[in-house]
């Protein structure tokens, strides 16, 4: 029985000292150590150029990280719709996602700027504007100041009509059609000055809309168009390009800001080379591969004359203009004088 005795007490001394051995570093375990999980919230589908691009930036967040992160893709709103996702990256339990910029205003009106159309030439003039030391403070500032640490740009060109009845010419083409436009009021006012039905409605509800009839058609960029499979029931696109807003990366700042230092230089390493990656690779071969296939599968694309669509919302941003807070005046004022640059 002695003999048992001092066998335990012998054993247990040498469990109590693998143990603290173990203590001084939390990111170990019997396995090596420990990987934090970065949950990536989105709406967007599971497949297709925006899908490519989240597992593209993964890679990334890995590899700056030397593998203590990972990320968790789930996309097509598994987490929870846009606003379930916001509160979640407000309360650390999510801590990454991608959305509209605009999407931000439910925020801060200050966002609803890049609701203006036209308000670009294209999506690269928007990248370099955005990313502008005299814009890119503005925005970062704010949506830290609302939860969110932004990491990346993505450049999603501009948004075109897709419709189920007709080629869109002019803006009398777009009479009595009815648009499904994103839930802005001044993205709404715009589709409702071009001539079409503005009718407000959740993405996750837009192509059984248009397969029901319960609208005509609404607006995307050709490489979302075709991760949509929305060329299965529209037969017609129209390069109004009437709309250009980015989509906007961003982490909770709550994680973010309990994270070590090594691990946020990775997150921010990470995300300024995906904003590289997706803007001058990505993005770019997407749209002319997605334009191929999209014709290959029998849609109708039509270039149009910008400028009688360009006249019909003039109206609308000058109502804006006449109307904004101060805050929106400043962003407004910024990119404009930043936009010339470019």
């Amino acid at each position: 029985m002695k003999k048992l005795v001092t066998a335990l007490c012998a054993s247990l001394a040498l469990s109590c000292l693998t143990a603290c051995s173990d203590g001084g570093n939390a990111e170990k375990s019997n396995e090596g150590p420990t990987t934090t999980v970065v949950k990536y919230s989105v709406v967007f589908a599971s497949s297709g150029t925006q899908a490519d691009g989240a597992n593209a930036l993964g890679k990334l967040i890995e590899e700056k990280s030397q593998g203590r992160l990972t990320m968790q893709f789930y996309p097509s709103g598994q987490l929870g719709d846009k606003v379930a996702t916001f509160e979640g990256l407000q309360n650390a339990t999510i801590e990454m996602t991608e959305c509209a910029v605009t999407d931000l205003s439910a925020f801060n009106s200050m966002w609803s700027v890049f609701s203006l159309p036209y308000l670009w030439e294209d999506g690269e003039q928007a990248m370099k504007t955005i990313m502008d030391p005299e814009v890119l403070p503005l925005l970062e500032k704010d949506a830290e100041n609302h939860g969110f640490k932004i990491i990346a740009w993505t450049d999603l060109g501009s948004r075109s009509f897709v419709n189920t009845k007709r080629a869109i010419n002019t803006p009398a083409d777009l009479s009595g059609l009815k648009f499904r436009c994103m839930e802005d009021a001044v993205l709404a006012e715009a589709v409702t000055a071009m001539g079409a039905i503005a009718t407000p409605l959740p993405f996750s509800e837009v192509y059984t809309g248009m397969q029901q009839g319960t609208i005509d058609g609404a607006d995307y960029q050709i490489p979302n168009v075709l991760a949509s499979a929305w060329q299965e029931i529209c037969p017609y696109m129209s390069l109004t390009e009437h709309f250009t807003i980015p989509d906007v990366v961003f982490v909770s700042k709550t994680w973010f800001d309990n994270l070590s230092p090594e691990n946020q230089q990775a997150i921010v390493e990470a995300g300024k080379a995906f904003t590289q990656k997706w803007n001058s690779e990505i993005w770019p071969n997407a749209v002319d591969s997605s334009r191929a296939k999209l014709e290959q599968a029998g849609m109708k694309i039509n270039e149009v004359d910008k400028q009688p669509f360009m006249d019909k919302v003039k109206p609308v941003v000058d109502k804006f203009i006449a109307n904004a807070t101060d805050e929106q005046k400043t962003l407004y004022e910024a990119i404009q004088k930043v936009r010339a640059k470019y």
